[in-house]
């Protein structure tokens, strides 16, 4: 069995204070979330998700593509779909969501999420430091499901745009994790890939994850500021779980007012 992950950012690297704060409010989580599917699934359900795509944003495509892209080629993105309005005015969001995680589940994928909950602005992490650690976790929680399976795996990520050093950093802290950690990720075949969101159906679906676990991780973070998010977690939280990556939540790290970064340690699930 061989696997791949398709994965995308949720949330915002930046410091966060509140809500309310006039610099720091973009939201109090960070963390890659998306897909994991046995290789020989992918072409298939990429096929799924393109026809749901058209079929639940037909108007989309036509009204609100001015340059006419082709449907494979035109995106949604996640954060602008999954908006408080849109779940609660329109059903087929809801159908078509749950059609998505039940057909997920059915052929033998799962929703990977890891996140951190972010503490003060003053202390707050590197942005690269942050990424590499919840990167890096993400990758450990995979292997230790593939190594579980007697499987490997390979990671998509949604392209950085955060030039080459950035890349260059991520990719060899992951080399490092396959290679010279003590506990080797002896399941991954290679070094994570960066591609085009554009042109892959599987990385839309991944940043349609990510727009909604996202929403969903920002309210259990803070409950007293995102009260208003409810109705992500009431419509969805339930599929979520049940798709989850056995050891997987919405938010499973804790950064403290540090600028150290923490070994991983999983804790709450949605």
């Amino acid at each position: 069995m061989h696997y791949i992950a398709y994965l995308d950012e949720f949330g915002h690297i930046g410091p966060y204070v509140a809500r309310d704060h006039p610099r720091f409010q973009t939201s109090p989580v960070f963390g890659l979330a998306g897909i994991l599917i046995p290789a020989d699934q992918v072409r298939e359900f990429a096929i799924y998700f393109y026809k749901l795509k058209c079929h639940l944003l037909a108007w989309e495509l036509e009204n609100n593509n001015p340059d006419k892209l082709p449907p494979y080629r035109w995106e949604n993105k996640g954060a602008a779909l999954y908006t408080v309005r849109n779940i609660e005015k329109y059903r087929s969001l809801r159908r078509t969501t749950q059609r998505l995680f039940r057909h997920l589940s059915s052929i033998g994928g799962y929703v990977v999420c890891v996140g951190v909950t972010k503490t003060t602005a003053s202390t707050a992490p590197p942005p690269s430091s942050l990424f590499r650690t919840v990167l890096i976790e993400a990758i450990r929680l995979i292997n230790q499901h593939c190594q579980r399976d007697h499987a490997t795996f390979a990671v998509l990520l949604d392209e950085q745009q955060a030039g080459n050093n950035w890349r260059e950093h991520q990719v060899e802290a992951c080399t490092t994790a396959m290679f010279e950690a003590a506990d080797k990720c002896r399941a991954l075949v290679e070094p994570p890939l960066q591609a085009e969101s554009h042109l892959y159906q599987t990385l839309q679906y991944a940043d349609w994850m990510c727009g909604l676990t996202g929403r969903i991780a920002a309210h259990a973070s803070r409950p007293d500021e995102y009260g208003d998010w409810t109705g992500f977690a009431r419509n969805f939280g339930q599929s979520i779980n049940d798709a989850l990556l056995p050891g997987s939540g919405l938010v499973v790290l804790d950064l403290p007012d540090s600028q150290a970064l923490p070994q991983a340690a999983h804790s709450d699930s949605a």
